[in-house]
């Protein structure tokens, strides 16, 4: 008996070794499209493995030849052309960046990332800005499941980010038309008032320098010169050191005749192009200064000259030097001077402009 069931063990084992077997042999004929497809797969997946490694090392033409390999094994994989048309922008080959882009979302039409720099292609490059801001609407409008794992993915935000960034890109294609229709042209006001939301949207995500900036440049162009002032405030407080935000206030401010604040920005942006090595962009700030400067002695400031522009009792000796004609400074000047730019000193002159002339609110 014993040896009956040792027996019939082993047998069982081996009919049931040789079915799984032929079951095997015979699936590869049976589904033999199924397992092409997924061994085209895998080499997919491989090749967008590599070029991913390619595009981290800066090898373009490698990245864009694997990525190539992927799609052509597996049209489906939607992160290689969405890869592949972004190295395109690069090379400033846009077409190709577009079918890519469009290739992206034909798989995936919830890829909210490929979406807004679809939309950033079609406004930059193609000055579509109509199809643009619809790319943008349809990226705000994905509501994709959260999903969240401590320490590996939180993709709420992530999308909470890409939001941001759409509505913030809405505002430069609304500006980008008011261009395009003319400063008189009622039209382009409007467009300007779109761009002003869009921005202010974007600034309930997430407070970022740029948004600011270009809210401060709408509320400029529309003439909101309250607006544009704090605005530029907000933005310079986020980024003292970047000298776009302290230009523009101080051409705002002389355009609004208040040399005094104005000259304190021009001598700002000047100063940070120059520490940046930037002279001829300095040197025509200062030209502009020199226009502020008389027009102050003009109005009889010439007292508040003498007291300020020649005040420079807070650099220290051996804190600024020149080397190869360039500016340098120490960290603790550097330091000091982060401190002191992030103060925004006409802000309470704006403030007071809007209680006294309520426009709406202010971010």
């Amino acid at each position: 008996m014993r040896r009956f069931i040792k027996f019939f063990k082993k047998t069982t084992v081996r009919v049931v070794s040789f079915l799984l077997a032929v079951l095997v042999i015979v699936s590869f004929f049976v589904f033999k499209d199924f397992y092409k497809r997924q061994g085209k797969k895998v080499l997919s997946f491989y090749h967008v493995h590599q070029g991913d490694k390619f595009y981290k090392k800066q090898k373009r033409q490698e990245a864009i030849e694997s990525y190539k390999k992927a799609v052509k094994y597996y049209p489906e994989h939607y992160r290689a052309w969405h890869n592949l048309a972004n190295i395109y922008v690069t090379y400033e080959d846009y077409y190709s960046a577009v079918e890519s882009y469009q290739k992206a979302l034909e798989v995936k039409p919830t890829l909210q990332a490929a979406r807004i720099d679809y939309g950033i292609v079609l406004a930059e490059a193609m000055f579509n800005y109509d199809r643009a801001i619809e790319e943008y609407a349809k990226a705000i409008s994905l509501t994709p499941k959260f999903l969240y794992i401590p320490f590996i993915i939180n993709n709420k935000v992530t999308t909470k980010h890409n939001t941001s960034v759409a509505w913030y890109n809405t505002g430069l294609a609304w500006r980008g038309k008011s261009l395009l229709a003319g400063e008189k042209n009622f039209a382009a006001r409007q467009y300007l008032q779109n761009a002003v939301e869009s921005y202010k949207k974007s600034l309930k995500i997430r407070k970022t320098y740029r948004a600011y900036y270009n809210l401060a440049i709408a509320h400029h162009l529309l003439r909101e010169n309250a607006h544009a002032g704090l605005s530029y405030c907000k933005a310079i407080y986020l980024e003292p050191m970047n000298y776009e935000a302290h230009y523009n206030l101080a051409i705002l401010l002389k355009d609004m005749k208040n040399y005094k604040a104005s000259i304190d920005e021009f001598r700002k942006a000047g100063l940070i192009l120059d520490v940046g090595g930037n002279g001829a962009n300095a040197r025509y700030i200062y030209d502009i200064l020199n226009e502020a400067t008389r027009s102050l002695v003009q109005d009889g400031e010439y007292q508040y000259l003498v007291e300020h522009l020649g005040d420079d009792s807070q650099i220290k000796g051996g804190q600024i030097t020149y080397i190869g004609g360039k500016v340098v400074i120490t960290q603790e000047l550097d330091r000091a001077m982060v401190s002191n730019f992030r103060k925004c000193k006409s802000e309470a002159y704006f403030k007071n402009m809007l209680e006294n002339e309520p426009q709406g609110g202010v971010f």
